[in-house]
């Protein structure tokens, strides 16, 4: 059995301040009025007109679009839609659903294994799909190199999926890879911080979006999830707009006080004896991101949050040896 681990508070930790899920902290209190009128009585439908509208609204012009339950179910599609690709590279250190998935699809796995890679660390290959991160997860970085890479790939058959969940936390969230071998996933789920309602969307050329959607389990997406869906396209920019830019003013005063670096909403830090570091915090009833999943023992991920729980994180941190781990 491959089994994975993710973050965010079990059902005896609700009332913990939780760093270990990376979502915006801000609760989006427009979509009240949308989940209210969620029609649960029937089947819903929805899924044509929502891709249709985030087509116009980024301007992706005749590249496809595909909505599903968040980017780990897209995920799922985007390996059916690789299923005549024998062989998949990704970065060890990153989201451990990547590798989950390689297993159960039976792909021959590469990884690269530096923690932060660079173009000339991957090797191009012929009729292979690329799986990358960016900004990465666990490290929060982002990768400048990827159009470079999708172009070099191009002539060799080969795709580039990218997993974008956090770029909108960035300073290039409004960058969309229009290129024939590319595939991106983007989250609704983390930028709305709404993790208990799992949507987001792919973007990326008809064909193999239309191969994606084969896999889409039907009603994945489910009657609140259009609900949301409907809010967000109507009335989100703006709380992204405010939420956003506390998120920023936060993120550079824990890269200040904490000698940090991270280009996304979620720091990585070297700690001495990370289990004695997250047991000590979560007796102070504060949870951060264990990161043996991705392979980092000796590390701690923790998002960032509002201010006064912020305040709280950084106090306790006070006793705690903590490096740079780039």
């Amino acid at each position: 059995m491959f089994s994975v681990y993710h973050g965010g508070a079990r059902e005896n930790e609700k009332d913990f301040i939780d760093f270990s899920q990376s979502v915006n902290p801000y609760y989006p209190f427009f979509l009240k009025k949308y989940l209210k009128t969620s029609e649960i009585n029937r089947y819903p439908y929805c899924e044509e007109t929502y891709e249709n509208m985030i087509r116009d609204k980024l301007a992706l012009g005749e590249f496809g679009v595909v909505v599903g339950a968040g980017v780990t179910e897209l995920l799922y599609m985007a390996f059916y839609m690789i299923k005549n690709y024998e062989e998949v590279i990704m970065f060890s250190h990153t989201y451990s659903e990547n590798k989950r998935l390689a297993h159960l699809f039976n792909k021959k796995a590469f990884f690269i294994e530096k923690l932060v890679p660079d173009l000339n660390d991957i090797v191009l290959k012929r009729k292979t799909a690329y799986i990358v991160v960016n900004p990465d997860n666990p490290t929060g970085l982002y990768y400048d190199f990827l159009k470079k890479l999708a172009n070099e790939l191009d002539p060799l058959d080969s795709i580039l999926i990218i997993d974008e969940s956090f770029m909108p936390f960035t300073e290039h969230d409004n960058e969309y890879l229009k290129i024939e071998n590319v595939v991106a996933l983007r989250s609704f789920t983390k930028i709305f911080g709404i993790p208990g309602i799992r949507i987001g969307f792919a973007y990326g050329p008809k064909d193999k979006i239309e191969k994606m959607k084969e896999y889409r389990m039907p009603w994945s997406v489910g009657a609140y999830g259009c609900a949301a869906l409907k809010g967000i396209l109507n009335e989100g920019d703006a709380f992204l707009d405010k939420s956003l830019r506390k998120i920023k003013r936060e993120r550079e005063r824990f890269s200040r006080e904490l000698h940090l670096k991270s280009d996304a909403n979620y720091f990585l830090a070297r700690v001495y004896d990370a289990k004695s570091v997250i047991k000590w915090l979560r007796e102070k009833r504060i949870l951060v991101r264990d990161c043996e999943s991705f392979g980092l023992k000796d590390m701690i991920r923790f998002a960032v949050r509002k201010r006064n729980e912020n305040n709280i994180l950084l106090n306790a941190l006070k006793d705690v040896q903590i490096a740079n781990p780039f």
